[in-house]
């Protein structure tokens, strides 16, 4: 790995606060995270730690956003604000050879019919295509600096409480904070080993400690990959020899349970750098992206085999388990934050939406009709065993809020779940609010590029998200 240099990213200094009797929150998002596979794995005693939770806190749906597009919800998972308030609202960014500010690469369902007629009319994809080619235009991920508004790690900041987020959405470049940030760049080392990311983290000297549990020789032992899939000796030995690369997801080339395996390394460098640095600073807001997506992207056609077609009964023997496995070291990933987070922290566990059959291959899982996401609060503030109704992406942020007792943001469009909260926890923290909590003027048009744009669109790609 080549040399890590650093600079502070955008932002102001906060001084370093302890608020030890203040109430604590750990923020864990699992991407694409349904209550469709857990409940049933949940009854038949395979998720402990979900089960515990649920019954000893409250539990629900999570209404989602159309469509559902990761920096569109997340996005407002983040903020508490609409996607055209915080601006979030593509996967790339689309900048021309010699300007500054950048365009939305939006997908097609985004356009609305007359914009999906002019794009028909003026053949615009063979344009971008050619000029993309050319290198006239360049096609880049979407960065933080291009939100409008105040992130909760931004508003626990200036509120004078700490925060601290590890591999959280649309974290590149990392904010200073009052805390920590280890964004989601750091993870594609993995696949671009001397890539230099200075604005990976904040404080900047804390990724050289990150990139410490980075597992880029990419060996896995036989025992970690049958966990997920029963295959054959000769296939479990080649797949945890074989290193991740760039490819194109052209099913005659590209192997699933490769890719998985690049998403399970991302999954312990999240555990092992996020508990670390949780261990470090013991931040009074803990935020650890977690995923779910890509294992039933790939292999719901083995999981319920009866919503698809000639299904190859071979695929179901190899890969039948692996949604279910997955969800089962999510649970032993969550048991493990339980035990080291600070007693008196409340868990919210949330997802960005649900997932289901798509009914054809090779991308088997889909999400596009919107399906419910989950959320799942549990702790010292949270009465037991109760049903969440109604909630949505934007009560998130609000109800993490309160549940640190800080006040509410007038102008965010959710509400608090109080609901879910003991009535003594009410008493001791009511309920407050501010107008806004953006007073100042955020966000850009100018992407910053970074040595990992392209092993970020290839993962994308992978995923079917980009073409």
């Amino acid at each position: 790995m080549g040399p890590i240099t650093g600079r502070s990213p955008r932002g102001i200094g906060y001084p370093m606060v302890s608020f030890s009797k203040k109430p604590k929150v750990a923020l864990i998002g699992i991407d694409s995270a349904t209550w469709r596979v857990i409940e049933p794995l949940v009854k038949r005693g395979k998720l402990p730690t979900f089960a515990r939770l649920m019954r000893e806190g409250c539990h629900g749906a999570l209404k989602t956003l159309y469509p559902t597009l990761s920096p569109i919800i997340w996005g407002t998972l983040s903020t508490g604000k609409t996607p055209d308030e915080h601006g979030l609202k593509a996967f790339t960014v689309l900048k021309a050879r010699g300007l500054e500010k950048a365009f939305y690469e939006y997908r097609w369902e985004q356009l609305s019919p007359l914009m999906r007629a002019i794009y028909r009319v003026t053949r615009l994809a063979s344009w971008r295509k050619m000029l993309t080619g050319r290198g006239w235009l360049r096609s880049i991920p979407m960065t933080s600096n291009f939100r409008k508004c105040k992130a909760l790690w931004n508003v626990v900041s200036e509120s004078g409480r700490t925060a601290g987020f590890v591999s959280w959405w649309n974290t590149w470049p990392a904010e200073q904070v009052n805390g920590f940030i280890v964004s989601q760049y750091v993870e594609d080392l993995l696949s671009s080993p001397e890539a230099h990311l200075i604005d990976a983290a904040y404080p900047a000297e804390l990724l050289e400690e990150a990139v410490r549990f980075l597992r880029t020789d990419q060996q896995l032992s036989l025992d970690e990959m049958g966990r997920f899939f029963d295959l054959n000796p000769e296939e479990a030995e080649e797949l945890a020899r074989v290193r991740y690369t760039l490819t194109d997801p052209d099913p005659s080339q590209f192997h699933p349970a490769r890719f998985l395996k690049l998403v399970y390394l991302r999954q312990e460098y999240r555990i092992q750098a996020g508990l670390h640095f949780y261990r470090k600073y013991h931040p009074d807001l803990f935020g650890l992206f977690l995923d779910a997506d890509a294992v039933q992207h790939f292999f719901w056609h083995c999981y319920e085999p009866q919503h698809f077609e000639a299904v190859d009964p071979r695929d179901v023997a190899r890969y039948g388990r692996a949604i279910e496995s997955w969800y089962g070291y999510l649970d032993g990933l969550l048991s493990r934050i339980l035990s080291e987070i600070d007693k008196g922290t409340t868990v919210v566990i949330v997802s960005d939406h649900g997932h289901g059959p798509s009914g054809q291959l090779p991308w088997s899982g889909q999400h596009e009709d919107a399906p419910d996401g989950i959320i799942l609060l549990a702790g010292p503030a949270v009465r037991v065993g109760g049903a969440l109704q109604g909630a949505t992406v934007f009560d998130v942020v609000p109800t993490v809020l309160a549940l640190m007792g800080l006040p509410v943001g007038e102008d965010m469009p959710g509400r608090v779940l109080a609901e879910a909260f003991k009535a003594s926890f009410l008493r001791d923290y009511p309920i407050t609010s501010v107008p806004t909590y953006d007073t100042d003027g955020m966000g850009g048009a100018a992407p910053v590029e970074s040595e990992v744009d392209e092993a970020v669109k290839a993962r994308l790609r992978d995923l079917g998200y980009l073409e």
